[in-house]
C-alpha cells in the first residue's frame, strides 16, 4: 500500500476520533483479511447513530478533502440508502492519485443486509479505533448472511436462450446487440462455475472466480472476449458454446441435475447450421 494512501488514513482516522457523531469503525475487505498488496487501497467501515447518519454522510468530501491535496472524485454508490452508505473516492497527493471506499453503517438499523454484509467474518482484531465501546459489542454478535448460489438449471436456460437469439442479431450484423447479448452468455457461464465452486460469502463474482473457480475453468470464460468485429465475435460465441456445454454437463452430473439434452441438441445444432458462411 502507497505510504502517502497510509498517511491520508492516518490523517483520516485522527480526525474522525474527535468527531462525536462516530462511534467508531473497522477494516472491511482486503486489508481486514490480510490480503493487501502494493496496489490495495482502504475499505473502512464507521459506524454512526441514525440521528447523525444524513449529516456524517454529507461531511465526507470535506473530510476528504482534508487528508488529501485535491478531492477529484466522490461516487455515491447506487445501493446507498437510510441504512448503509458508501462513497468510493479519489484523491490527488502530490503526483499520485489514490483510492479510498468510506462506508457508513447505521448503528440503529444492524439488521440491514448491507449492514450485515460488511462486518461479516470482522471481528475485534478489525477494529480501527472505538470510541464508545458499541464497536466491538456489535462486531462480537454473530453475523451469518449465508451463501447466495446462483440456480444452475436457470443459468442454464439463460445461456441457450440468449445464444438462440444471438443468430438473429449475427445475420444483421447488428454489433451492438451481438455485444449485449454476448455479456450475458459471459455472465450466465460465470453464474453456471458459481453454482459449482463458490466458497465464500463475501465480494462481487470477479474475486469468487478468482478465488474459487479452478484455473483451467477461469480459462473458459476468457473466450468471450475478443476484438469488435461481427467474423470474431462470431468465432468467440462458438468457442463458448462448447466450453459452457462441456462445463454445463460436468456440473449437472456432479449435482444430479436432470437437464434435457434434447433441447440442447437441437438449439446449438441450429446455431452451428445458422452460423455456416452464407446461411
Amino acid at each position: 500500500m502507497h505510504k502517502d494512501l497510509v498517511s491520508a488514513f492516518d490523517k483520516m482516522v485522527q480526525i474522525l476520533k474527535q468527531d462525536s457523531r462516530c462511534k467508531g469503525g473497522w477494516h472491511f475487505g482486503s486489508f481486514g483479511r490480510g490480503q493487501t498488496d502494493d496496489y490495495s487501497d482502504y475499505d473502512v467501515v464507521f459506524l454512526v447513530a441514525d440521528k447523525d447518519f444524513e449529516s456524517f454522510a454529507a461531511d465526507v468530501p470535506t473530510l476528504m478533502t482534508e487528508i488529501s491535496d485535491e478531492l477529484l472524485l466522490c461516487w455515491a454508490e447506487d445501493f446507498n440508502n437510510d441504512y448503509f452508505k458508501n462513497f468510493c473516492n479519489a484523491f490527488r497527493i502530490g503526483s499520485d492519485i489514490h483510492q479510498l471506499d468510506f462506508f457508513i453503517s447505521n448503528h440503529d438499523y444492524q439488521d440491514d443486509y448491507m449492514c450485515r454484509f460488511h462486518r461479516k467474518g470482522c471481528t475485534r482484531e478489525n477494529i480501527i479505533f472505538d470510541r464508545t465501546g458499541e464497536t466491538a459489542a456489535l462486531l462480537d454478535k454473530d453475523c451469518d448472511i449465508g451463501n447466495h448460489y446462483p440456480d444452475t438449471v436457470r443459468c442454464i436456460d439463460t445461456y441457450w436462450f440468449h445464444a438462440f437469439m444471438l443468430i438473429k442479431y449475427f445475420k444483421r450484423s447488428d454489433i451492438f446487440k451481438i455485444i449485449k447479448n454476448i455479456d450475458i452468455l459471459f455472465h450466465a457461464h460465470v453464474d453456471l462455475l458459481l453454482s459449482r465452486y463458490d466458497r465464500l460469502d463475501w465480494s462481487g463474482w470477479e474475486s469468487k472466480v478468482k478465488h474459487c473457480v479452478p484455473i483451467e475453468k477461469q480459462e473458459h470464460l476468457k473466450v468471450y472476449f475478443t476484438i469488435v468485429d461481427t467474423a470474431s465475435l462470431e468465432n468467440a460465441f462458438k468457442s463458448g458454446i462448447a466450453l459452457f456445454k462441456d462445463d454445463a454437463d460436468e456440473i449437472c452430473r456432479y449435482k444430479n441435475i436432470t437437464y434435457s439434452e434434447s433441447a440442447i441438441q437441437k438449439i446449438s445444432s441450429y446455431i452451428e447450421k445458422c452460423c455456416k458462411k452464407g446461411k
